[in-house]
């Protein structure tokens, strides 16, 4: 399910100003809050209804001949030709790749969508992975679960630690790109997500409920994926950090409320999730994207830490940087829920 934010009651201030308590100066740390998506997406069109398969015998869209042949019982090798020339291409894949590779030994293709949708329809052979049953139900801020139930809940969906993970949602939403992230939090290493998500597939879909064989998958737990509150305290006035934010506008400035407080971290660097996306579904050329963040002061030379509301836009932010090849990029999950909702920690109101 595409989380949404509470329905935000709406306060203005006509000047900036500080709130809270806290380290002053610039906040150099990025920083990225987010929420969830807020543009659904009309379901795929369905195909006929049968039994359950097993994702080894689930329909294959019509496939063009692999251009790199794969050994089987092996994951199966990245893209010969970079992705749209981003620096880390192997994090995404077109539709076209995917109707090509989706008969490889060793891919998984998760549908991050809620179970609803999946039913209406999904790419052949998918198996369903809503991203909200990732999520830890004793915490109230869309945390990861814990170490042991990802790995029970990965294995169970036919993920091992040496799959080759193909993630999706409709396209412009945040369900896959939270996927990628808790997925690369847990420790694996081969997970991308489908550019442009289902409205890019072009292709036929199916209704078959898709099970896949049970696999084993061993997490290792990467703390620098998941910022917390007291790391993105320190960040503020460290020149080597910086805080991106990828909520809205008005929620930065803290006209559009949320929480008990609205405003942004002191320093926050406030670029939207939606900016990472072009007219369409896919995301916008690497050229464009690294020009974007550049020019808002994001650097390679920094670690971002990206926020929104619930810690899933920013999401979204977070792939685009790895797409990008910024080496030290994290998630900070508690993101404005708690931080807004804290009155110890600092906040500034105005752009």
């Amino acid at each position: 399910m595409v989380t949404r934010d509470m329905k935000p009651a709406v306060r203005r201030f006509g000047r900036r100003q500080a709130i809270g308590v806290g380290a002053g100066g610039a906040f150099a740390a990025v920083l990225v809050a987010c929420g969830a998506s807020s543009e659904p997406a009309a379901p795929a069109k369905p195909a006929s209804t049968s039994a359950p398969v097993s994702a080894a015998s689930a329909p294959v869209a019509t496939k063009a001949p692999a251009t790199e042949p794969t050994k089987a019982g092996a994951a199966p090798a990245v893209p010969a030709v970079a992705a749209k020339g981003f620096a880390n291409p192997n994090l995404i894949v077109s539709a076209d790749w995917l109707k090509q590779h989706a008969a490889d030994a060793g891919l998984r293709i998760i549908d991050s969508r809620p179970a609803a949708d999946y039913e209406k329809g999904h790419l052949p052979g998918a198996v369903n992975l809503p991203v909200v049953e990732t999520f830890d139900p004793a915490q109230a801020k869309n945390l990861p679960d814990t170490k042991e139930k990802l790995e029970a809940l990965f294995g169970q969906k036919g993920i091992a630690n040496a799959s080759r993970v193909v993630i999706y949602d409709n396209g412009k939403e945040t369900p896959a790109a939270r996927l990628f992230w808790t997925l690369e939090y847990a420790g694996h290493t081969n997970v991308a997500v489908l550019d442009g998500g289902l409205k890019a597939w072009a292709g036929s879909t199916s209704t078959d409920a898709v099970s896949a064989p049970a696999a084993t998958f061993a997490s290792k737990l990467d703390p620098s994926k998941l910022p917390t509150k007291g790391q993105c305290a320190l960040a503020i006035g460290d020149p080597t950090k910086v805080v991106l934010d990828a909520r809205s506008p008005a929620e930065f400035r803290g006209e559009d409320v949320r929480t008990k407080f609205g405003g942004h971290i002191p320093g926050a660097i406030n670029i939207e999730w939606t900016e990472n996306f072009g007219s369409a579904t896919q995301l916008r050329e690497p050229e464009v994207l690294a020009a974007l963040y550049e020019a808002k002061g994001v650097k390679k030379d920094k670690e971002v830490y990206a926020l929104c509301q619930t810690g899933q836009r920013s999401s979204v932010s977070y792939l685009v940087l790895r797409l990008l090849g910024y080496p030290k990029v994290g998630n900070y999950a508690g993101s404005w829920v708690e931080w807004g909702n804290d009155e110890a920690t600092p906040k500034t109101q105005g752009a």
